[in-house]
């Protein structure tokens, strides 16, 4: 991510280093803070919300604002929610919530969250009166565009167009299969047929876990380390990566799939952050097209080892299924296959992604 770029949750929210006390320790994190938050008291004593998994909330005793974020409010279908106590319960991590501060999430939670997660939101503490009415003067209204769309995806649910077609995943997983087998059976003996096989499966695969990393149903749950046995790479580093860029996408400073400079710019940048490249982009594009995969194998192990050593939860047994994926890589094919297949892989889906993602 470029770090000449910053990123404001919201207009009536300034910047300001908070520090917060989690279950696990206490950590730092730079937070925005409601300008005219007003909390709820009983007797004069200021109160909070703790929160568990299941979105039960209790009251307790606000804590110091220099001790724990006692600010955070979202708005979900025209209602503001206090999370400030359910952030360190939430089972994707306190970061998503923490980016929408003060904002709209309506389509965040309808998109990523199952069926029960769409119901347990309900049952979280709203925003005191007072704050509610402050940030609703800064955050845009609903349009009637966003309420027709909310509309018809509810519809689209409800004549069974989000049911899984298993035939359909089947006939996916078939091709990604005679993909690898084919590879495999050519590596030593036609290389250049087995690295385009491996290159393909590689794709193949990466198009298939993101499916199934971004999916909400008890199927995506179940394959969530395909994209971590079968490409190599992570659903940790995806969801903490990839997910920011639908919920908040192409926002400067937020959205990484778009922070791809110095190599390609898709805007000009600051002068004192420019580079030579930029005026041969053009004509070197497919280069840094090239290494997407590699780069991005690179990073799911970074994240996945950190993962580990935050004791995060299904990160050991992702880390196993990315050793196996390496295993069976460097066994089956040589290197003069999977090297070429990893650049051809990351060539074929820049080529994809880069238009569709930051058009």
């Amino acid at each position: 991510m470029s770090t000449h770029t910053a990123f404001h949750p919201s207009p009536t929210r300034s910047p300001s280093t908070v520090a917060f006390a989690s279950r696990t320790g206490t950590a730092t994190y730079m937070s925005s803070i409601a300008a005219n938050r007003v909390n709820g008291a009983v007797n004069g004593q200021p109160k909070a919300y703790d929160c568990d998994e299941d979105a039960n909330c209790v009251e307790v005793n606000a804590c110091d604002e220099e001790m724990c974020r006692t600010t955070l409010d979202v708005r979900i279908h025209g209602e503001w929610y206090d999370l400030s106590g359910w952030r360190k319960a939430h089972p994707a991590g306190a970061h998503w919530i923490d980016w929408y501060d003060g904002r709209d999430a309506t389509e965040v939670m309808d998109a990523f969250h199952s069926e029960k997660a769409r119901k347990m939101w309900q049952r979280l503490p709203r925003s005191t009166e007072a704050t509610a009415v402050q940030l609703e003067k800064d955050v845009m209204p609903d349009t009637s565009t966003q309420l027709a769309f909310r509309e018809l995806r509810e519809q689209l649910e409800a004549d069974g167009w989000w049911d899984r077609d298993y035939v359909h995943e089947a006939k996916l997983l078939g091709i990604f299969g005679s993909l690898v087998v084919g590879s495999f059976a050519t590596a030593h003996t036609v290389p250049v047929v087995s690295a385009v096989l491996a290159g393909l499966a590689m794709t193949n695969a990466g198009w298939l876990g993101h499916d199934y990393v971004h999916g909400v149903d008890k199927f995506c749950d179940k394959m969530r380390l395909f994209v971590a046995l079968a490409g190599g790479l992570g659903a940790t580093w995806w969801s903490d990566k990839h997910n920011k860029h639908h919920a908040l996408t192409n926002e400067m400073g937020v959205d990484e799939d778009i922070a791809t400079d110095p190599f390609l710019y898709t805007w000009a940048p600051d002068p004192k952050h420019d580079s030579p490249l930029r005026k041969i982009q053009h004509l070197i594009f497919y280069i840094p097209y090239s290494f997407l995969f590699a780069l991005w194998r690179v990073d799911t192990m970074q994240v996945i080892v950190g993962a580990v050593e935050e004791k995060r939860a299904g990160a050991k047994q992702e880390l196993y299924a990315l050793l196996a994926h390496y295993a069976i890589l460097l066994t089956f094919l040589p290197f003069n296959v999977w090297v070429p297949a990893t650049l051809l892989s990351g060539l074929m889906s820049a080529l994809i992604v880069t238009p569709t993602h930051q058009s």
